[in-house]
């Protein structure tokens, strides 16, 4: 299921506060994200898929969001927790940092959280499922922790830029906040 939870600015205890698809979508829209959830294929991938079959497998989907957009750069991040890199790889991901364009991303396999920094320091946290998109804006500052158990795959969509960069890159935040 997916939930939203936001900080008590006293503790790193993020408490939950929705979890009805509508009002988190409403919520986020203050931080210039967009949120929704959409319907996959059923689609399942050995470990050598490449990420042309990846995207070619939701193109429906994606063509329903890509519709929206007006240049897009697609790419596939997947990490299973057998992955001979995961360590590095989730401190990478664990590292607060912004891009110089907006990135959205649907969640196709495993799941996640998505930690969204507001404007004053609030932290919302996004547990993500699959189906879930999310659209980030430039320079939101963002982290995201993977599903230990389930690793995950996501498809990646950098608007109006061919390579994309990190614009911020502030500190590693493993262990900083705990969801109630």
């Amino acid at each position: 299921m997916t939930k939203l939870y936001r900080d008590c600015r006293e503790s790193c205890t993020l408490s939950l506060c929705d979890t009805d698809r509508a009002c988190i979508a409403a919520r986020l829209v203050d931080l210039g994200v967009q949120y929704e959830h959409v319907t996959l294929p059923a689609v399942s991938f050995d470990g050598e898929a490449g990420h042309d079959e990846i995207i070619g497998s939701y193109i429906e989907p994606l063509d329903h969001l890509l519709s929206r957009i007006p240049r897009v750069a697609l790419d596939v991040t997947r990490i299973l927790p057998s992955h001979p890199r995961r360590a590095k790889l989730e401190r990478e991901l664990m590292t607060e940092h912004a891009h110089d364009v907006a990135e959205a991303q649907v969640l196709i396999h495993g799941g996640g959280v998505l930690y969204l920094r507001a404007d004053d320091d609030t932290v919302l946290a996004l547990e993500c499922e699959a189906g879930d998109y999310v659209r980030v804006p430039p320079e939101r500052v963002h982290w995201f922790e993977m599903d230990a158990q389930q690793g995950f795959c996501t498809i990646r969509l950098f608007e109006d830029a061919t390579e994309p960069r990190v614009s911020h890159r502030g500190v590693d935040m493993r262990g900083r906040y705990e969801l109630s």
